[in-house]
Order: C-alpha cells, then structure tokens, then sequence
C-alpha cells in the first residue's frame, strides 16, 4: 500500500480524534505468533490470530534466548524479531487520533543475515520516520557517547514519535536498502492527548516572535528527568514514557547542586496532567552552593541532534525552595543564543511546588550536529537570588516536508561520538545585556566579562 505522497500528521492540534484517543494501547510482539507479558502490558504476536492488525508478508522471523538480549524486565521483549529483505507492511485498522509511536530494535544474531549490514527505511501514513537507517550503528554511536561519559551502554533502542493521524488506518511500510534487509522487534502505539503540545511555540532569537509548528509529525530526541533517578515506564501512567538521568549529558556535573521536594506538587494548568509525570518536578538540579568558584557558571548540557532540522525544546520546571517572587530569576540559552531573560520560576508557575513548561523553538543549520541548553544567573535582573533551576527537557525534531529521517555516515564497526568536549564556548555579557560568542582554549584573566558556558 504505497502512501508516499502523501503527509497527514499534526502536531498534536487542538482537533479532537476521538476514535483512536479512547481506545486502548496497541502492544505487538513481532516475529512471533505467540503473546507476552513485560511489565504487566500485554504484547501480541504479530502472527497471533485475531489480532487486528495487517501484515503484507509474513516475511522471517527469529528468536534468541531472552537472556542472551540484556538483563532489564524488558528483555522477552528483544527475544524475537521481523525480518525483511523486501517490502513489509504493518497496517492498524481504528487509528485515527493522537498517539506515540515507539518503534523497538534489538540486533541479535540472526540465521543466514549479518547484522551489520542492515540499513533500511520506515514510512508511516506517508510520512518518512528513518532513512537508510542502521540499527547497529545507532545503537554503536550512543553507547561510544554513554561510555565516554561513565554512564552504562545498551543493547537496545527505542525510536519514538508523535503523530496526529487524521484517517482510519495507520500503514507503517518497511523498506530495506536494496542488498540489504531490516527488522523490528515490537511496535508500540499508546493514545495521546490533543493538549500535549501548542500550535506555536517561542522562536530561539525571535525577539518575543512564535513558530506555528502544527502539522508536523516529532521524532523524540531525548528525554531527561534533570537531578533525579531515571523514571521507567511504568512510573509515567498512561503514555508509558522513558526519562533518563540528564548527567550524561552535562558537561560539568559539579555545576548542578541535586535537590528534591515532594510535598503538595500540583500542575499549573489542569491541561498539563500529561505532559510530565509529577516525579519530574519533585527534583531539580540549581546552582546553588556548588563547587564552582565562578558563580556566573552556567548549567549545561549537550546533545547529538541531526542537521538541518527544526527542534522543539521543552524545560520542566517546578520552584521548590522560594516561597516569593524574585528570589531566582535566571537565563535560558539553546545553541548558544538567549531564549529566555529574567526567567521567573515562580512568577510564571504561580507560586512554590507548582509545576510548569516552557516551550522553545530552534533551527538547526546543516554544518551543525549538536544541541546545548545552558541556564545561568541573570544579573541584570537585580534579583536577591540570581540562581538558576531546571527539573526535566525534550528534544524533539519536527518534520521538513514529510521527512524526519536522516542519513548518519556510519564508519565500519562501531562509531564515536560527533564530537569532542575538547574545547571551550564562552559567552561575553557587555554593558548592553547582549552576548558576543567567542570560542577559546581557555579562560580570560579574572574580572574578565566571560563567564563560562560549555564545552563542545
């Protein structure tokens, strides 16, 4: 069922789907006819009868020992796989509405096919989810980051989207790279909320200007619970969403003091129960009383994104220690330019221990493969506490004309990471309030007006 010309995702809009919002989760276990249950959810063989659901060829399917997979309550999960070296459809009958879409890959050693040269591609609905895309070297390529940052290394990968599906009918279309083959272990499609995200959003830069970034589908980059332990699953109720620790991603952990209150959180908008479970805002990492010596030391934290795509930023916040108004105003900077000047946590929250968000919006050149957020004092702002305070973020890449895939160049066997954390980005502060970017080696002179804001 070729859909290729074809884009009819959303952005999560205001529009009410209500078909597929009220119905329950799709679960399936692929490469099997048999049923499983991970962490209290059933999954469904995908050649299980009555199942619902389409399959365009039965293709090949292979099976590991779940032991052999990885030692986390998931693992039966991994055990089995679809294999294609030609074109598969899974096609879902009743989908229409908002939902995420988390597609699951374990490599396993597979009978008569190489893991290695797997590449394919994944359209869902006519929009492009991955390209030429290497299971192997993506999951290579994180480990090489996690490694490099002390952080334990996986031997599984989830990509997850969000898509707004407006027909009756989710076709997701497999396609290998001609020589090649691809495979898939579950498929995963949880109803979502049409209150999950904005039209618009603030553009980085913009000056006060918003992005309307509806009709969009979102692949999730990442997704951190900031100061606190990974939230699994099954900690996040009804969307089943993974928050991992954010210090594998600091640059300078140090830079963060980890506080946690959780006394009496509420949601700021009654709206905003499924955007972050509350075990988000009861921690937070500050920058108060820290070892840093030089107090202007922003909090910051780097990623690999893909270029020349649009990113939508979303911070999580919750005041957990002032009980007033302009006791911690900061600023906010992605990619290196302001986003956001005296940030008032509690003034835009309304109050202490209320938890809110705040969305941004940046474009990401096609020279440039990373993605900073940094939080740091705003002195301008005359606040008692020039403090800064971040609880949770996302990552998260919007389509370009029906496309979210991209094409990594991955070297033979396993990858490195991107880029270095060799060099150091400072930012000057001038009597104007505007900031110079200037790269340098190493630090100016004491009393100087750079103060420090990461290293790439």
């Amino acid at each position: 069922m070729a859909l290729l010309g074809r884009e009819i995702f959303g952005l999560l809009f205001p529009v009410i789907f209500c078909a597929f919002a009220q119905s329950k989760s799709l679960l399936i276990n692929c490469g099997t006819n048999s049923s499983i249950t991970v962490s209290g959810r059933k999954w469904v063989g995908d050649l299980a009868p009555n199942n619902s659901i389409t399959l365009s060829s039965p293709a090949n399917a292979a099976s590991t020992a779940p032991s052999s997979v990885d030692s986390t309550a998931s693992a039966p999960l991994y055990a089995t796989a679809r294999i294609f070296d030609g074109g598969l459809n899974y096609t879902f009958p009743g989908s229409r509405g908002n939902c995420f879409v988390r597609l699951h890959f374990c490599p396993f050693p597979f009978d008569n096919y190489n893991v290695n040269e797997s590449r394919f591609g994944v359209v869902a609905n006519g929009l492009k989810l991955m390209s030429e895309f290497s299971v192997l070297g993506e999951i290579s390529r994180k480990n090489a980051y996690l490694s490099s940052s002390g952080s334990n290394v996986t031997s599984f990968l989830v990509k997850e989207y969000i898509l707004a599906i407006k027909e009756d009918v989710l076709v997701f279309e497999f396609i290998p790279v001609k020589g090649s083959f691809g495979f898939v272990n579950a498929i995963e499609i949880v109803p979502a909320m049409d209150t999950l995200f904005a039209g618009s959003v603030s553009k980085v830069g913009g000056n006060g200007a918003n992005q309307n970034v509806s009709w969009q589908g979102i692949e999730t980059m990442y997704r951190l619970n900031v100061g606190g332990s990974e939230i699994d699953p099954g900690q996040d109720a009804d969307l089943w969403r993974t928050w991992e620790l954010d210090f594998s991603y600091m640059i300078t952990a140090n830079a963060g003091l980890e506080i946690s209150n959780s006394s009496n959180i509420t949601y700021s908008s009654a709206n905003d129960t499924s955007v972050a479970p509350i075990l988000v805002y009861e921690t937070a990492r500050t920058m108060s009383n820290t070892e840093v010596l030089e107090k202007r030391f922003n909090m910051s934290w780097k990623f690999e994104v893909d270029p020349d795509f649009d990113y939508l930023v979303r911070l999580h916040f919750c005041e957990l220690t002032f009980d007033k108004a302009n006791q911690r105003i900061f600023r906010i900077y992605i990619n290196n330019r302001t986003a956001a000047d005296n940030f008032n946590v509690f003034a835009r929250a309304g109050g202490k221990n209320k938890a809110y968000h705040q969305d941004f919006f940046d474009v990401v050149s096609p020279k440039v493969d990373t993605l900073w957020i940094q939080l740091g004092p705003d002195t301008a702002a005359g606040a008692a506490g020039t403090d800064a305070l971040l609880n949770g973020l996302e990552i998260f890449k919007l389509s370009r004309n029906g496309n979210l895939g991209y094409v990594e160049k991955y070297d033979s066997g396993v990858t490195s990471p991107r880029g270095s954390k060799t060099r150091i980005l400072w930012v000057g502060v001038g009597a104007d309030g505007e900031e110079n970017q200037v790269a340098r080696k190493t630090p100016p002179l004491a009393g100087g007006r750079y103060s420090l804001m990461a290293p790439f």
